[in-house]
């Protein structure tokens, strides 16, 4: 019998955003994997020094965003390992625990191009499946690291940013077909971004 496959969507998701669900939605539709799990992170060793939602908030936002779905939903899984926290780590922890799964990682186009200052970048690539999805306005130049366990995907190239969403709430507009309107309502009952 073969093992479940999940694919780890890593991410502050400081909103999580439609793009995020479009992604996620592309990767089990294309049956890349059974089940996408969004990992939210307590936080991010590349970004420590930007101030980001506390992570209730955004555990419960991508709770929300993911109701719907039977093969997408939040995972907590990082908030009790040590900080900060490294994707190899997590890897680490995640398949010795869950044996009976087989567990790949999805990143962003931009991360892939950094990918190799990543903490054992070359561990992860030796042992995991790595989906890397396209952002737009990338050009489309060879990455710097290529192996058999690294591909890119097709799918929906997103424009769109946590940044730009968190702007726009900040100027009391909403982002309109950026983000559902259940977590809009969540922002605005708890007041982020203002």
């Amino acid at each position: 019998m073969s093992k479940k496959k999940v694919g780890l969507f890593f991410g502050t998701f400081d909103p999580i955003h439609n793009g995020h669900i479009k992604i996620a939605e592309y990767i089990t539709e294309k049956k890349l994997t059974d089940e996408v799990w969004l990992v939210v992170t307590p936080e991010n060793p590349i970004k420590l020094k930007s101030k980001i939602s506390n992570f209730k908030h955004r555990f419960n936002m991508a709770k929300i965003a993911t109701e719907k779905y039977e093969n997408i939903m939040p995972s907590d899984l990082e908030v009790n390992l040590k900080k900060p926290n490294y994707t190899i780590d997590t890897l680490e922890y995640i398949s010795n625990k869950l044996k009976e799964i087989e567990f790949s990682l999805i990143i962003g186009e931009d991360n892939y191009k950094i990918f190799d200052t990543w903490k054992d970048y070359e561990k992860i690539l030796d042992n995991y499946k790595i989906f890397i999805y396209p952002r737009k306005g990338t050009l489309k130049e060879s990455p710097y690291i290529i192996n058999q366990n690294a591909m890119y995907i097709g799918g929906p190239r997103i424009d769109l940013s946590s940044t730009n969403i968190r702007n726009i709430v900040s100027k009391k507009t909403e982002p309109k077909d950026l983000i559902s309107a259940k977590v809009m309502e969540y922002i605005n009952i708890n007041k982020l971004y203002q």
